[in-house]
């Protein structure tokens, strides 16, 4: 792994990458708890697979500063910075986890010329489409209702909150509990504007997103549930669902092969 800092206009930006160095770049975006940190599983198999892999940190995550945000679909202009500085000038793909998912599918929307593919993993459903949300148990509306139109102070302090918890949940996700002391450092307002933002509009919709998307997720998923995720998937016009064995929200190792093993047959 390569950590790096980058500033633009007096603002931090992280990145982490892995892999072939000059292999074919694939920019990756981290779930709500996160930041550019990944097992070591993850280095070894972009190697592998000849990729480069750039894991860039979103405003008020790991290095990078927090920033304002209107809409999922302002990140573009966050990213295209980072990707001049690491001389990614040409084509590229996206890969998202969990609430990762809506920014990569922003870039391919945005820049149709240059993401050649989308790559979703236990992908955050498009829910802001109140058919896709309704697979969700009826109890989670409010929450959805909450983070839509709640001050963001309130949401900030429902992060502060439950911080003890996450780090219970997540004893067994090295990983995510190694981010969690930089999300607090930021004041918990990474995934505090995350969650406003995911049910509000997107700035673009799914079916602007016309490269193929190819999409892994478990049945059994706690976070996520299959329906919506299936509903998600057929709003794309070039989309691909394949059921994770394990029931973890979490992109098991074997998930994480069959991606590489795809990634590495796509070519340069």
């Amino acid at each position: 792994m390569n950590r790096t800092v980058l500033t633009f206009d007096s603002m931090a930006r992280g990145l982490a990458e892995y892999g072939d160095p000059h292999g074919r770049p694939v920019v990756l975006h981290h779930g709500l708890l996160g930041d550019a940190g990944l097992p070591d599983v993850w280095d070894a198999l972009a190697r592998d697979a000849a990729v480069r892999l750039i894991a860039v940190e979103r405003p008020g995550y790991g290095a990078s500063d927090p920033a304002p945000m209107t809409a999922v679909g302002d990140w573009t202009a966050h990213l295209l910075p980072v990707l001049e500085a690491c001389g990614v000038d040409g084509s590229f793909d996206v890969l998202g986890i969990s609430a990762g998912a809506p920014y990569a599918y922003a870039l391919a929307a945005a820049l149709p010329e240059r993401v050649r593919r989308v790559w979703v993993l236990s992908g955050l459903p498009y829910v802001p489409d109140d058919a896709v949300r309704g697979h969700y148990p009826e109890e989670a509306e409010p929450v959805w209702t909450f983070y839509r139109e709640a001050p963001e102070a309130e949401v900030v302090a429902r992060f502060e909150a439950a911080a003890g918890r996450m780090a219970e949940v997540f004893a067994e996700s090295p990983w995510v509990l190694a981010s969690l002391p930089g999300l607090a450092a930021h004041g918990w307002r990474g995934p505090a504007r995350e969650v406003r933002l995911q049910t509000r509009p997107w700035g673009f919709v799914p079916a602007g997103v016309t490269q193929p998307v190819r999409l892994w997720h478990a049945p059994a998923d706690q976070e996520v549930p299959f329906p919506a995720a299936e509903a998600t998937a057929a709003l794309f016009p070039a989309a691909r669902l394949t059921e994770q064995r394990e029931p973890d929200h979490i992109p098991s190792e074997e998930t994480l092969r069959e991606l590489f093993g795809e990634l590495g047959d796509e070519g340069p």
